[in-house]
């Protein structure tokens, strides 16, 4: 049978979302000669995010661009008379927050996107990738976006998911038996858009849909 650890990942509210950004900050690692860019390589499909000098948290090539743009602006969309000083954000714009300190502001559903990539870190490493040259696999399945959950159901099944479960969502399996057949993961949100999810596999994504889209990943060989 698969060992299981569930991570619901609670929405943060803004005032404790910064502090909490130490506790997805990459742990040491030892190097290791086989991952071409050292410990902190992502996963297939995934690059540095690099919001400040160091970030090696793992995100989707056009999340990359789109923070690169971000940056290169950083005194867009501020409201220096607003109530947190020359940093305040104009209304209808939040602190980016992908690291702590940062105060480029950005969309409130851009700085979820920036938590949830935070809150997956050690996952889409591929030092963390469990089952790696044991013949057993490992599969990592999330669920993405912001709001709740009615309940969220995986192949192999899992442990229940509780309704009203925040977004984003991780759990992982190790020691998935070599011969695996299928993979999936549905998720039944409650508030609009709607959740994505992403499935990944030895560290490869293998399914993924967007959020809004229809939160139904599945893998098949």
């Amino acid at each position: 049978m698969a060992t299981t650890s569930s991570i619901p990942t609670p929405l943060k509210a803004l005032g404790i979302a910064a502090a909490s950004m130490a506790a997805v900050l990459p742990a040491p690692a030892t190097a290791d000669p086989g991952l071409p860019y050292g410990p902190d390589t992502c996963i297939q499909g995934l690059v540095w995010r690099e919001a400040r000098s160091g970030d090696t948290v793992c995100v989707t090539p056009a999340f990359r661009a789109r923070t690169a743009q971000e940056n290169a602006n950083p005194g867009a969309n501020k409201d220096p008379n607003g109530a947190y000083g020359p940093q305040s954000c104009a209304q209808g714009f939040v602190w980016r927050e992908a690291f702590d300190g940062d105060t480029v502001c950005v969309t409130p559903a851009i700085r979820q996107e920036n938590w949830t990539a935070n809150a997956a870190a050690q996952g889409n490493y591929q030092r963390n990738q469990p089952g790696q040259g044991s013949g057993a696999r490992g599969v990592t399945f999330e669920v993405t976006g912001s709001g709740e959950v009615f309940n969220i159901v995986t192949d192999p099944p899992t442990a229940a998911v509780a309704d009203h479960t925040r977004l984003p969502w991780v759990r992982t399996l190790t020691q998935v038996p070599a011969d695996i057949q299928m993979l999936q993961v549905v998720a039944t949100g409650r508030d609009a858009p709607g959740p994505g999810c992403r499935i990944i596999l030895d560290g490869k994504v293998v399914a993924e849909q967007p959020v809004g889209g229809s939160a139904h990943c599945i893998w098949t060989p």
